[in-house]
């Protein structure tokens, strides 16, 4: 019996943590402490169309706001957005993506300008 209780409490416990990414993604709004005209401009200068730009290497990224998983597993919300412009081989090992020194500022700021391609 008590198996059973503790089986029902990790499914619940789950359902709860599964809902909460869902509902964070549908909410999922540029960050407020970023500018997404900065962002724009990082774009631009960090040379991310080079590989973006009619999804040569990477996909395009208009619409990327829409999208529900960046590079395929991991869920478009901000704060993931934001790792992955940092440290993209650190979460998905391999990616085309490449290291490119984005600090945490810039990082904000892109994944802020991203956030408005609906």
């Amino acid at each position: 019996m008590m198996r059973a209780g503790c089986v029902v409490v990790v499914l619940f416990t789950a359902a709860i943590a599964v809902s909460g990414i869902l509902l964070a993604m549908q909410n999922s709004e540029p960050p407020r402490y970023a500018d997404p005209q900065r962002g724009e401009m990082l774009i631009r200068s960090y040379g991310c169309m080079s590989c973006h730009a009619h999804g040569q290497v990477g996909p395009e990224l208009t619409h990327m706001a829409s999208r529900a998983y960046i590079a395929g597993k991991i869920p478009n919300i901000q704060i993931w957005m934001i790792a992955w412009i940092e440290h993209p081989q650190r979460l998905k090992r391999g990616t085309a993506m490449p290291e490119l020194g984005v600090g945490e500022r810039d990082a904000r700021d892109i994944a802020a300008y991203l956030g408005t391609l609906r």
